[in-house]
């Protein structure tokens, strides 16, 4: 208990904690839990409660101790009259969940009063404030007054009388102020001689002039310290009338601060509250012995010292501990050294400190039962003083144990048959586990002995347990296998301690057939177990990953599924989209004819084409083309250009437009104008395109008469006609007229792809009547 009183505020804490040895009672292990467990979770939500201070006022409270007379001797009391108030006023306020909290509140006196009392009555410096009363601040205002005069009268005389005073300030003698004058001219300031120097060089002189002064300070004084007694006297009775209730409170505190303390421990150890359970098994998980665990190693250097420095350091392995619900006695046998009386220390330390409240350094599924009584014997019972050897000792201590063993008692027995004859002490052994069986008590003991190990294998209630051994290393790995007995391996330690092979072969001659035979059956058994260990961890393994790939496979197909059921909401969405886009694109493709036919402007076959892929171009990619079968333009398709009345092969797609090469010319042309003869061959190959003109391109071409509109179609179907064919110009007669036709041409002509230039010819050609036009070289 001094790592959990190392966390206690203050002495009679830590006394709570270190004088509790017996164990409690279960109602009284059941309070201190859920107790516990409320202060942890108020200390953790509002911080630790104010504790300290506590032992300075304790020591006033003693019945013999003498009442305080000083004002700085009434700020203790005051302190924990405070402290009282708060912690008081602080679990009265606990939510309903932490309810048993207020049971503190409860016991605590009411001394909010009190601190209203004395607080205006005692300064934080241990003085008494002016304030403290209305006469005693009138009082020490006359004081000052007065002490300023005469102060200002003696600074009068001293200037007056320069070479008989020294250079020593005014000072007081016998609580009167007065001058340090020199011996020699003492005669010089008349007035009354208060005192002089050890060496008489000096006399502190009283001037007649200010005697009445003195006098009516001394009064002013006087009266003054009589109200200070006053109300001294007043805080002194204020204090005698609660002083057991004070007392009470210091009793209360400290319960509180042990709890407090073995929080703030289990805070420290990572720990956690157990309560005593009725009717579930004594099952320890990753228990951590606290003399041995990382976490409090350097709260152990620091109460207990520094052995631990030396000492080498190791890894902790934990303690996983379950005694099976039908087993009332367990047998744990091993090596030395393998961890056998840790296992028994480790058990009892956590039973123990869930009875009384403190948090154990355990892992959760931890449960501790319902006892009336823990019973330990670890370690040597031998009493030089008494006349009893070790094993007398052991006997004696468990007569007392058979008088005393119930149904719900825990027993804790380390070495059983150990002391004397092995054969002696394996049967009382084996007889003491039975009587102690048969009185339903639950015991834990660690033997050396193989014939009582053997007894627990088939005895109903018995279960053995075995310290573990690593075969690898030759060392212990402090981990306990419950269902088999363990090896002593005497001989094997001895071995790697240095003993004579031949005193070792001496020794198996001497052990037997049937002994050895035996150890070898344990050996094989030891490997059996592993390997059932490492088969059981495959398959938990295994079962693992099945697990984890199933859990995917819900989540893959619930997200399948969720995709599902977003489908039809995401399809009618893109509807919605795409008419609200297709609306839009009508609406600007209308427009914009609209427009052109209020300005009285004629759109070419090219314009209406371009209009209408607008209109239809819906952002999608890739675009579908509808063309005039069903199947769209492939790379390598033979096919007849519908306005120029020949065939070629298509090279390449882009949008609505097809590059389609015509003997050695390419052009553009839009897929509306294309009509698909052959689909492209498997196999590709070296392709020959042949081209069939049904209709000659003209050379020239007349517009005169025409209205704009059909006018702009002939011009286009001619520099188409005569880009297929290869012509390199053309001559378009359009006339003079209003320059509609013009205008018109040289539009076209601006747009045109096919086009390289245009111009018009001379006047004896025609002039600005006509207009020339050279065509790009296609291919």
């Amino acid at each position: 208990m001094k790592l959990v009183a190392a966390h206690a505020r203050t002495r009679m804490g830590r006394f709570h904690l270190l004088a509790s040895g017996e164990l409690p009672t279960v109602d009284e292990a059941l309070r201190r839990a859920a107790f516990n467990s409320a202060l942890l979770e108020l200390i953790t939500i509002d911080g630790a409660l104010p504790l300290d201070g506590i032992d300075d006022a304790a020591s006033w409270l003693e019945p013999e101790a003498s009442p305080p007379t000083e004002p700085r001797e009434f700020l203790a009391l005051l302190a924990l009259a405070k402290r009282v108030a708060v912690i008081r006023r602080r679990m009265s306020a606990v939510p309903d969940e932490l309810a048993i909290l207020r049971t503190v509140a409860d016991e605590l006196p009411d001394t909010a009063g009190l601190v209203a009392l004395v607080s205006p009555l005692l300064g934080r410096d241990g003085r008494i404030p002016d304030d403290a009363s209305p006469e005693l601040e009138r009082l020490r205002r006359a004081s000052g007054r007065r002490r300023q005069d005469l102060l200002q009268m003696l600074a009068g005389v001293r200037r007056a009388h320069g070479d008989a005073v020294t250079d020593a300030p005014p000072t007081l003698r016998r609580d009167r102020y007065c001058l340090p004058v020199r011996s020699g001219a003492r005669s010089e300031i008349p007035g009354l001689l208060l005192d002089t120097s050890s060496s008489g060089a000096t006399a502190f002189v009283e001037p007649f002039e200010v005697v009445e002064l003195n006098n009516a300070l001394a009064e002013t004084t006087a009266k003054e310290r009589h109200e200070l007694q006053r109300i001294l006297r007043l805080i002194g009775d204020a204090f005698a009338d609660a002083a057991e209730d004070l007392a009470d409170a210091v009793e209360v505190l400290a319960r509180v601060d042990a709890a407090q303390a073995a929080v703030l421990f289990g805070k420290t150890a990572g720990g956690r509250i157990v309560f005593p359970e009725s009717g579930v098994d004594l099952r320890l998980e990753n228990a951590r012995h606290p003399l041995l665990d990382d976490r409090l190693r350097d709260l152990r250097i620091e109460v207990l010292g520094d052995p631990e420095r030396r000492r080498e350091q190791r890894p902790v392995v934990p303690l996983d501990f379950a005694l099976p619900s039908d087993v009332r006695t367990l047998v744990i046998s091993g090596p030395n050294a393998g961890g056998k009386t840790v296992v028994l220390k480790t058990l009892g330390l956590m039973v123990l400190m869930c009875y009384h409240g403190v948090p154990l350094p355990v892992e959760a599924g931890t449960s501790i039962p319902r006892i009336d009584a823990l019973w330990c014997h670890v370690g040597d019972e031998q009493d030089v003083t008494a006349d009893l050897s070790t094993f007398s000792g052991a006997m004696a201590a468990t007569a007392r144990l058979l008088d005393d063993a119930g149904e719900r008692t825990l027993v804790l027995y380390d070495e059983l048959g150990a002391g004397t004859d092995p054969l002696e002490g394996a049967a009382l052994g084996c007889a003491l586990l039975e009587a102690l069986t048969r009185r339903q008590s639950l015991t834990v003991a660690t033997t050396h002995l193989a014939s009582i190990a053997m007894v627990a294998t088939s005895a109903d209630g018995f279960e053995n347990a075995a310290m573990e051994y690593d075969e690898a290393e030759e060392r212990p790995t402090y981990q306990l296998a419950v269902g088999r007995p363990g090896r002593s391996r005497a001989l094997e330690i001895a071995y790697r301690m240095g003993i004579a092979g031949d005193v070792l072969a001496r020794a198996e001659e001497l052990l037997g057939g049937e002994h050895l035979e035996l150890d070898r059956w344990l050996r094989r058994l030891e490997v059996l177990e592993q390997e059932l260990i490492e088969e059981r961890s495959m398959l938990v393994r295994r079962e693992s990953e099945i697990e984890s790939l199933r859990v995917d496979a819900e989540i893959e197909l619930a997200r399948l599924a969720k995709e599902r059921s977003q489908v039809p909401v995401e399809l009618d969405g893109e509807r919605d989209r795409l008419r609200r886009r297709a609306k839009q694109q009508l609406d600007r493709a209308t427009a914009k004819l609209e427009k052109a036919t209020k300005d009285l402007k004629p759109m070419g076959r090219r314009s209406i084409q371009k209009l209408r892929d607008e209109a239809l171009d819906l952002g999608e990619r890739p675009q579908r083309v509808v063309v005039a079968k069903a199947e769209g333009p492939e790379i390598g398709a033979r096919v007849r250009l519908v306005g120029l009345g020949g065939e070629g092969e298509i090279q390449s797609v882009r949008g609505s437009q097809v590059s389609v090469v015509i003997g050695n010319k390419r052009v553009w042309v839009p897929v509306t104008d294309i009509e698909v003869v052959r689909r492209p061959k498997s196999s590709p190959g070296k392709r020959i395109v042949h081209i069939e003109v049904t209709e000659e391109a003209p050379q020239e071409l007349i517009l005169l008469g025409m209205d704009s509109e059909r006018a702009r179609e002939d011009v286009e179907r001619a520099l188409d006609q005569a880009f297929a064919a290869g012509k390199r110009t053309i001559r378009i007669v359009h006339g003079h007229g209003t320059g509609t036709l013009r205008r018109m041409v040289a539009d076209v002509c601006r747009e045109h792809p096919a086009v390289k230039s245009f111009k018009h010819p001379p006047g004896n050609r025609g002039g600005t009547g006509a207009t020339e036009v050279e065509i790009e070289e296609s291919g």
